[in-house]
């Protein structure tokens, strides 16, 4: 009996030796190179234009982040679809700003049916992007009508957004409920990227508290990441030999594989790569960040 307390006080000191060694490893980052197109996580390696069209041919679905304010960025990621359709495939654009319900608007717009100053007229641009001049984006959509591209929306609308955040379900259809009920509001490295920016909570409800005001901005971005994921599914579903499909949302939406591509994954076994938009001043980057960078000359800088 006394040598069986015996090992079992010599186990228990030694697993607190153990745990008292481990101690929180820091993450591994790059040091990255000046006049760099493209940064390849992977490979640890800067790649041109022609070398990035080379290691996006295998993959069909590609997520890509955007900085909003960035013209910029907006000109780089349209350089990038022109020499993508130069390539010989068509370029399937789906819109963080966009709805699945404006399907016949885009249509209209790519298809050359309707001018620019109707499309944005029918969108309500100025109203839905609010501080976002759509000249920013213009290239974009450009080299997508210019390639006989298609562009479609993927997001919840404001009214959808409205019903999550008021946890109202008696206005939610039964799908609509289903949606809201079956969140994943659990994926504690995803809360540890996007809560620190949701802390501030500018617009809290009466009575309700800092943290649960964070917590309900966190369920609707949560629920942002979701549908995005389910319409880039469904689109993806349709995708012919020669298409790609391009997931344009905004960089916190794809930072690390946990946002969209993360719930994209339980939906589909298709391989997909990740491009988030890096300032080409900064000199480090954490490994796990995406699968590539995609570098630009920040206007704020330019600013300065």
């Amino acid at each position: 009996m006394l040598t069986s307390l015996k090992r079992f006080f010599l186990l228990l000191l030694l697993l607190f030796s153990l745990s008292a060694c481990v101690k929180k490893q820091p993450s591994i980052s790059h040091v990255l190179q000046n006049n760099c197109d493209y940064y390849s996580l992977k490979t640890a390696m800067c790649e041109n234009t022609e070398q990035m069209i080379k290691s996006l041919r295998p993959y069909k679905i590609i997520f890509i982040g955007d900085h909003h304010s960035e013209k910029d960025m907006h000109l780089r990621l349209a350089g990038l679809i022109s020499s993508l359709s130069q390539d010989g495939y068509k370029i399937i654009l789906a819109n963080e700003w966009f709805y699945p319900s404006d399907k016949k608007t885009l249509q209209s717009f790519y298809s050359n049916e309707d001018n620019e100053s109707v499309f944005l007229e029918k969108i309500q641009w100025q109203k839905r992007m609010k501080f976002y001049k759509y000249e920013s984006f213009k290239p974009i959509y450009e080299a997508v009508k210019q390639e006989n591209g298609e562009l479609h929306g993927i997001n919840l609308s404001k009214e959808e957004r409205k019903q999550i955040s008021d946890a109202n379900l008696s206005v939610m259809t039964k799908k609509e409920g289903l949606f809201y009920k079956t969140l994943d509001l659990s994926v504690y490295p995803h809360q540890s990227l996007v809560m620190p920016f949701l802390s501030h909570c500018h617009a809290p409800k009466k009575d309700e508290s800092l943290q649960e005001c964070s917590e309900r901005m966190y369920k609707v971005q949560v629920a942002w990441d979701t549908k995005m994921a389910l319409e880039a599914y469904k689109l993806s579903k349709k995708l012919k030999a020669n298409e790609k499909l391009l997931v344009l949302a905004g960089s916190m939406h794809m930072e690390k594989n946990l946002g969209i591509p993360l719930r994209f994954a339980r939906l589909s076994n298709e391989p997909f790569l990740t491009i988030i938009p890096l300032e080409s001043h900064i000199e480090n980057v954490e490994h796990n960040t995406g699968d590539y960078l995609l570098f630009y000359e920040s206007q704020d800088k330019a600013r300065k």
